[in-house]
């Protein structure tokens, strides 16, 4: 075999992304026919007509390969026989499987079959030609490739695998056992057992060298394959014959390799000595449907973005997955939900307005029966966010772990709604895609559907937010509201605004605010008022501002009230009463006798009032208290068991609580509150 298919290349898409197309080999082939040379006079022929049905086929690059340009080739099975129709000849509009009639004109006693052959033949035979090709009357007039998957991909399938060659057998029988029932077990799994695959495996047999990689020779090696094993069935949507060969240099390298081949929608399948479960896996995609796992990147007047009107197509980019690039070793990646939705095998939530915050926790993509994704409707297609750890079978992307989006495109005639994009979420990366997830804390405004998607926390599973879009004006002026009691004045909603939109996160601009003269006076004067009973004096308030701008944090300035005079003459003027009233003042509640005496004996020592305080300030019976105060204030709710740990534990270890406050404010959260 010397010359491989022909392939449509990958291909930069500028313009809308529902027009993207990729290098596959599945849209028809339609153009006016030539003129024939014929030997024969045309009065000598006869005219034959046959039934047959149109196949669409993906090819799929070999390791290594540079994919080729060039027009895809379709096939048409007669009688279980595949045949390539002749170049330039005109095919109906319609899916695979569908059902046309074939108008020949051969030579007398030249059967339909080899009339087929000989027309197609790269040199124009004077014995026969093909005169047109109609769909059959009453066939349904659709799209090339099917914008819906026919129910049958559920339910039973069988896998059968004829392994040919014409020089010699390149592994062992087991090995091919076992890559059948792998293949089978893989989409059982991913099916979420909605599809039950067995598979089996024919002895080697030897048929006649097919003569060439090009459409022709695949499709005489399959028709080969069959006419030695006469009592395996004709291909179907159920039944999947696999013709596995010994890997042929000229087809599996260089410049327009290829490493399979698949029928859409169909049961043929050709593998090219790859005896690999990614390659098999990926290959039986095909024939459920399936287009390949790519990458989209986008911009949006000339500036990266995640999703736009302006994207280019890298074909198999997404490689972590099934249907993107194919692996030398390792498990075949999890199919992504997008797809698995597709064939109806993913439980998903549909999220198209949200007037409060919707959270989801998302189990991981190999979880297959859990809930697994977030479908958001949006004009360019069907987002989805989903959950892929580092977990087996997903190895092949470490960097790309944790949540992910993908886009799946609308139902068009080309067949668009079976490709899927990765999309990429850290636009601030040296390089496209070098980690594409959208990380915790982190969230992403869905074009055109008035929705947010926001990470809040990733672990066993991942939990997300799903809430309306907030404009940066409308965050600043709640930020203002919440902190500092009043609105924005022009010069502050418009320096934080632009600072946003520059692409300053938002935890950067929320501890700005918090760290300001105006909010940390404010805090003073809460301090003043809670344990001396009385306003911050000016003096005294510029005194304190001056001390925390070099370092000081708001418990140490907290201790110096409490273990001052005024606050010791205010409870009394004698240890146990100011004991007494720490409890009170700090705690919230009445001291036991114990306790008073504990912490008399310790205040006896030099400055043993402050740190007394201190110890009462910062333990965690108070934080708990101070950080479950800002919860209720800007989030809305008491602080949970997690929040109250990390923000408790933060502060005991020297973050200051303008800090945390900034944290709450900058979160998905507090966002999707607004």
């Amino acid at each position: 075999m010397r010359t491989s298919p022909r392939r449509r290349p990958t291909r930069s898409v500028a313009g809308a992304l529902t027009s993207c197309w990729v290098a596959v080999a599945t849209a028809l082939l339609v153009a006016v026919p030539g003129p024939v040379a014929l030997g024969a006079s045309a009065e000598a022929l006869v005219v034959l007509r046959v039934t047959g049905t149109i196949e669409h086929v993906v090819s799929d690059a070999a390791f290594g390969a540079v994919p080729a340009t060039g027009a895809p080739d379709i096939f048409v099975q007669v009688d279980g026989k595949l045949y390539v129709l002749p170049a330039g000849t005109v095919v109906p509009p319609g899916p695979t499987g569908l059902d046309v009639v074939i108008t020949l004109e051969a030579a007398p006693g030249v059967g339909a079959g080899q009339a087929l052959e000989l027309a197609a033949a790269e040199v124009a035979h004077p014995e026969a030609r093909v005169v047109e090709v109609r769909s059959v009357p009453g066939a349904p007039a659709a799209d090339a490739l099917g914008t819906q998957v026919p129910a049958v991909v559920t339910g039973g399938h069988t896998l059968t695998i004829l392994p040919v060659d014409w020089t010699t057998p390149d592994v062992p029988i087991g090995t091919l056992a076992t890559l059948a029932t792998a293949t089978a077990a893989y989409w059982n799994v991913q099916s979420a057992s909605r599809l039950s695959m067995t598979a089996s495996v024919r002895p080697w047999q030897t048929i006649p060298d097919p003569g060439a990689c090009d459409a022709a020779g695949v499709t005489t090696m399959f028709n080969a394959a069959l006419a030695v094993n006469p009592d395996v069935a004709a291909p179907s949507l159920t039944h999947h014959v696999l013709v596995y060969f010994p890997r042929v240099p000229d087809c599996a390298s260089g410049r327009m390799g290829w490493a399979g081949l698949a029928t859409v929608l169909a049961g043929q399948i050709w593998i090219n000595g790859y005896p690999l479960v990614s390659a098999t896996a990926h290959e039986f995609g095909h024939n459920l449907g399936l287009d390949h796992a790519n990458l989209a990147s986008c911009t949006s007047g000339g500036v990266r973005v995640s999703l736009s009107a302006s994207c280019s197509s890298l074909e198999y980019g997404d490689d972590a997955d099934v249907m993107g690039g194919p692996a030398w070793s390792g498990p075949a990646g999890n199919l992504n939900a997008a797809s698995a939705d597709y064939l109806g095998f993913a439980t998903v939530t549909t999220i198209s307005a949200a007037p409060s915050p919707v959270i989801v926790d998302l189990a991981p993509l190999g979880r297959v029966s859990a809930l697994r994704a977030v479908r958001i409707p949006a004009p360019t297609g069907d987002v989805y966010v989903e959950f892929r750890p580092f977990v087996a079978p997903d190895l092949r992307r470490p960097e790309w772990a944790g949540v992910q989006v993908h886009l799946r495109m609308p139902a068009m005639a080309d067949g668009s709604a079976r490709r899927t994009y990765l999309l990429d979420m850290q636009l601030a990366a040296p390089a496209w895609f070098t980690s594409p997830q959208l990380p915790v804390g982190a969230s992403w405004d869905v074009p055109d559907t008035g929705l947010t998607v926001s990470v809040l926390s990733v672990g066993a599973t991942a939990r997300i937010q799903v809430a309306k879009t907030v404009t940066l004006d409308q965050y600043v002026t709640r930020v203002y509201s919440d902190l500092f009691g009043r609105t924005p004045d022009p010069q502050g909603l418009a320096t934080w605004t632009a600072a946003l939109r520059a692409g300053t996160p938002r935890v950067a601009v929320a501890n700005s605010i918090t760290y300001s003269t105006e909010y940390r006076s404010g805090l003073i004067n809460g301090s003043y008022t809670a344990f001396l009973g009385r306003p911050a004096e000016s003096s005294g308030r510029g005194f304190w501002l001056g001390q925390m701008s070099a370092g000081m944090t708001i418990q140490q300035m907290e201790a110096s009230f409490l273990s001052s005079q005024e606050f010791y003459d205010q409870s009394g003027g004698s240890a146990a009463l100011w004991v007494q009233r720490l409890y009170g003042d700090v705690l919230g509640r009445t001291a036991a006798p114990s306790e008073v005496a504990y912490w008399v004996s310790v205040i006896g020592g030099p400055n043993g009032r402050y740190w007394a305080s201190m110890g009462f300030l910062l333990s965690t019976e108070r934080l708990t208290t101070v950080v479950d105060a800002q919860y209720v204030h800007l989030l809305g709710r008491s602080v949970d068991p997690g929040g109250r740990q990390t923000w408790v534990g933060q502060i005991q270890s020297g973050v200051r609580l303008e800090a945390v406050i900034g944290s709450l404010v900058a979160s998905a959260e507090y966002w999707g509150r607004i």
